[in-house]
């Protein structure tokens, strides 16, 4: 899903950046992105998939169905603000919202109809972030690449509701539950995006982000190691200068 996801968006911006060409023209000569520019306020949405490399992710993937890291993939949300610095150099703020989730069922076992011992799991991560970014074409080009560093704050929550075997019985009983884990973590991540401007105030840009937290488990997870959060978006919107 991620990779159609890509290619779509990718091909969205070749397309914007041919569609954009005489707009754009029309404001080549203004300074707006220079010394005197404006701030930017962006919205996005976009496909995000978690790594999936932790001793969480490696033990439900060895008992259960529908636990491979694309089984989460799933929308992200997410804003900016951007600030102009000295010269091709921004600071950017940002928040951004995404849940994944999947049905998983034991692997090897079955309850006393045959039927499958099923649960659903959800993954929830919020970011609140800062972070730099370098323009790598003046505002007066067609199409603009920038890149990207940041780092900020990622409240998660982990969610298990259903079915359950009890291994600690020899009967191996089953039983219901609702199981918890939250969280936040501190973590990273890098960025690079094309932009393609619209109109001298609109412009439509696609983006790649690599993200890379993680955070110890805890409350009805305790003892199951470290959850990693990192994962990969890709990602299209709108940004409008103020």
């Amino acid at each position: 899903m991620i990779a159609r996801t890509a290619r779509v968006l990718f091909a969205l911006s070749g397309l914007l950046a041919v569609t954009a060409l005489p707009a754009s023209a029309q404001y080549r000569h203004h300074s707006y992105y220079g010394s005197d520019r404006d701030g930017e306020f962006r919205i996005h949405v976009g496909s995000f998939r978690p790594d999936g490399k932790s001793d969480y992710w490696d033990g439900i993937r060895n008992d259960f169905t529908g636990s491979d890291p694309s089984d989460f993939d799933n929308a992200n949300f997410g804003l900016d603000y951007i600030l102009p610095l000295n010269g091709p150099i921004s600071l950017m703020f940002s928040g951004s919202v995404y849940e994944g989730s999947s049905s998983n069922a034991y692997r090897n076992f079955a309850d006393n109809f045959g039927g499958r011992i099923r649960h659903d799991t959800t993954l929830d991560i919020a970011s609140v972030s800062a972070g730099l970014l370098f323009h790598l074409a003046p505002r007066s080009a067609p199409v603009q690449p920038y890149v990207g560093v940041g780092g900020g704050i990622y409240p998660w929550r982990l969610k298990e509701s259903g079915d359950f075997i009890d291994f600690n019985q020899a009967s191996r009983p089953v039983f219901s539950a609702d199981l918890k884990s939250d969280g936040t973590a501190f973590g990273y991540y890098g960025l690079v995006g094309l932009e393609v401007p619209v109109s001298r105030r609109l412009n439509l840009f696609a983006e790649g982000r690599w993200t890379r937290v993680d955070d110890k488990l805890n409350k009805d997870f305790e003892g199951f190691g470290k959850l990693d959060l990192s994962g990969r978006e890709i990602a299209a919107g709108l940004s409008w200068t103020l």
